[in-house]
């Protein structure tokens, strides 16, 4: 069994290249398997995984490489027992450090290589990055061994060769792709035959270790970011396209209320529900100026609504208090709800158990 990976900050992109990845695999005939890990009690980006209809676990509420380490080892453990897969890839949430996951695996009686550590960045979000947690993208990207600078779409040249520049200096051992995901797969299809033809045995790690091991770091807590996450009820009658539309709505007003608090913030506001035979998905991934608001449309088996959809959320940003973060998604999601007129209960969690919060 193969592990592969994939890091990089809320928003990076990361599911993007996973789906693509996933694909790859199939198409050449290697049985896949998939950990996905959110930082919120609520996964939205398992949801979007799961549609690829491979085996695969959701890992909620922390990070992986630090509380959530028992989980982590469990969950692999299962699926190599059960599944024994080909090639295991893992997307842990954007608040955690990969070298941290990969260390703890060494531990596992399994027989396993495992694939480069990959490590995305956003590229038009760099600069706001390195202002908001300059700590943790220092530790991230110092321990990847591919970069991916993805979404140059979204970015001028200047931008791209000042990232470029800044992280080579910061790693230059690592080999840096760019890339822009979601428009094309060259470097999608490059991290494949990296992932396939590279890596290290357990054994080959374990004595790199000779000279000790790194302190293991708090990841969640250098990252200065405050998370909050939930599920509404929604009744009505709602199309596909008027259902991003009111998800966008509702990103936007939160989006510039917790911009009042820290302009600059970086992290993600995503909101995401199946809609008939699609899953609508919609995020913003910055406080800046010029940042989208970015819908998905991915296709998945019908499903019936019966008038009744299941919104999901997850914010997750820098440098903002967990109590303001809180007020503000519930304010503005159901202000903007009561002003379309749509009926809707909002749930919470208490001990790991969904409840009516209305």
């Amino acid at each position: 069994m193969k592990v592969f990976i994939i890091g990089g900050f809320l928003g990076s992109g990361k599911t993007t290249v996973v789906l693509k990845l996933i694909k790859k695999l199939a198409s050449n005939n290697k049985k896949v398997a998939l950990v996905v890990n959110e930082i919120g009690e609520i996964g939205i980006d398992g949801e979007t995984l799961e549609i690829a209809g491979i085996p695969s676990k959701e890992i909620t509420d922390g990070c992986i490489c630090c509380s959530l380490k028992h989980g982590l080892i469990l969950t692999v453990s299962d699926l190599a027992d059960v599944y024994n897969p080909d090639v295991l890839i893992m997307e842990p949430t954007g608040l955690s450090f990969p070298s941290q996951i990969r260390d703890e695996l060494l531990n596992l009686n399994i027989m396993m290589t495992f694939a480069p550590i990959v490590t995305l960045v956003d590229v038009s979000r760099f600069a706001a990055e390195l202002s908001q947690i300059p700590k943790f993208v220092e530790q991230q990207f110092k321990e990847a061994e591919i970069i991916g600078i993805n979404k140059i779409d979204l970015a001028d040249d200047e931008k791209i060769q000042t990232a470029e520049t800044f992280l080579k200096e910061m790693n230059p051992n690592a080999k840096i792709l760019h890339m822009s995901a979601a428009k094309n797969d060259d470097a999608v299809n490059q991290i494949y035959d990296l992932v396939m033809t590279e890596g290290k045995t357990v054994q080959e790690l374990i004595e790199e270790f000779d000279g000790g091991k790194e302190e293991t770091l708090n990841s969640v807590e250098i990252s200065n970011v405050s998370t909050y996450s939930g599920v509404y009820h929604i009744f009505g009658n709602l199309s596909v396209k008027n259902a991003g539309a009111l998800f966008e709505k509702m990103i936007e007003a939160a989006g510039k209320d917790i911009a009042k608090i820290n302009k600059s913030f970086v992290g993600h506001i995503k909101m995401a529900a199946k809609i008939e035979d699609t899953l609508v998905k919609v995020s913003q991934t910055s406080g800046s100026d010029d940042t989208k608001i970015e819908a998905e449309y991915i296709l998945q088996e019908k499903v019936e609504n019966d008038g009744k959809y299941e919104l999901r959320f997850l914010a997750a940003v820098t440098n903002v208090p967990k109590r303001d973060l809180e007020e503000i998604i519930d304010q503005a999601a159901g202000l903007v709800l009561r002003e379309e007129g749509v009926d809707f209960e909002k749930h919470g969690f208490l001990g790991g158990k969904r409840v009516l919060t209305l």
